[in-house]
């Protein structure tokens, strides 16, 4: 494991013992410095899917209380419209990406504003807080390093609540 992701686990680790309210503050932060030290994740954690937005495991912690992995957007892939059941952390490692945030109502979710964001950008997500969806509308491929308030094994169906 390369430093910056080792370096990056421990403050994780250590973000999850201190108190909830400061988890949004030192989950960010502990990217934030992670994204600092510039490139480290390796060609297979960078990868494009030509067919969709490609996701891979950059760590699990083994008391299921986060997980952390890359997402590798090529030119118009986006995610489906959803929200999370988690609190997630995103920060974006290389390109740009757009959020485009929605009103949840009884019907089709209703686009509100979308907001670009550019390399070194950071956010937190407290989870089932809004409907978004994260796209690379144009240009070359944009990484984003995710890190979900799941285990490993429930990412693929206890992070999203897709809507759309």
């Amino acid at each position: 494991m390369p430093d910056t992701l080792q370096k990056l686990v421990r403050r994780l680790d250590a973000a999850l013992t201190a108190p909830r309210e400061a988890l949004p503050a030192t989950v960010t932060a502990a990217l934030g410095e992670a994204l600092a030290s510039g490139d480290w994740l390796d060609t297979d954690q960078t990868r494009v899917d030509p067919s969709q937005y490609a996701r891979h495991l950059l760590y699990a912690d083994p008391l299921g209380r986060y997980t952390l992995v890359s997402l590798v957007w090529g030119n118009g892939q986006h995610s489906p419209i959803h929200a999370h059941h988690t609190w997630c952390s995103v920060a974006v490692y290389r390109g740009e990406i757009s959020e485009t945030f929605y009103a949840a109502n009884d019907g089709a979710p209703v686009p509100l504003r979308t907001v670009r964001r550019k390399t070194g950008t950071l956010s937190f997500d407290e989870g089932d807080a809004g409907v978004h969806r994260i796209a690379n509308p144009d240009g070359d491929i944009a990484i984003s390093i995710h890190v979900y308030g799941i285990g490993a094994s429930e990412v693929g169906t206890g992070v999203n609540r897709v809507l759309g």
